[in-house]
């Protein structure tokens, strides 16, 4: 079994030192997951640029995530994705690594926020095999 982290940008901190408590308590892996996500712009440099930053970003804050749970003595894995599909890809990697729960941070949105953006978390829950924790 195995615990699935699902890591953002907002909350990358508070989502990892609860996964790695969590999986020390049950003696688990954790998986730290971040799907970079890169907004549809007009210039096709513009986008690369975006997309070379975010996964800058997303591999900085993942190397962080690791070094908690080395300092804690826990089995980890980092994985960086360029999936567009966040929802289908935390889920379909759960199942992958038989996963035990899923943990993912969540935000407060507008009903507006919602219908235009969707809530990744939101979708995880309803979607989810294995529980979902949120964090916010």
């Amino acid at each position: 079994m195995a615990i699935i982290s699902a890591i953002d940008l907002q909350r990358w901190e508070r989502i990892a030192r609860f996964s790695v408590e969590e999986a020390k308590l049950r003696n688990e892996k954790v998986y730290f997951l971040h799907c970079v996500e890169v907004p549809k712009v007009s210039s096709m440099v513009a986008e690369k640029v975006l997309k070379e930053e975010g996964e800058k970003m997303g591999r900085e804050m993942l190397a962080k995530c690791a070094e908690l749970a080395r300092e804690k003595g826990v089995e980890f894995e980092t994985v960086l994705s360029k999936e567009k599909n966040v929802v289908k890809f935390i889920l379909d990697f759960a199942d992958k690594v038989n996963a035990s729960i899923i943990i993912i941070g969540t935000t407060k949105k507008t009903k507006t926020g919602k219908i235009l953006f969707g809530s990744v978390a939101q979708d995880v829950i309803l979607n989810s095999k294995q529980p979902v924790v949120c964090l916010k």
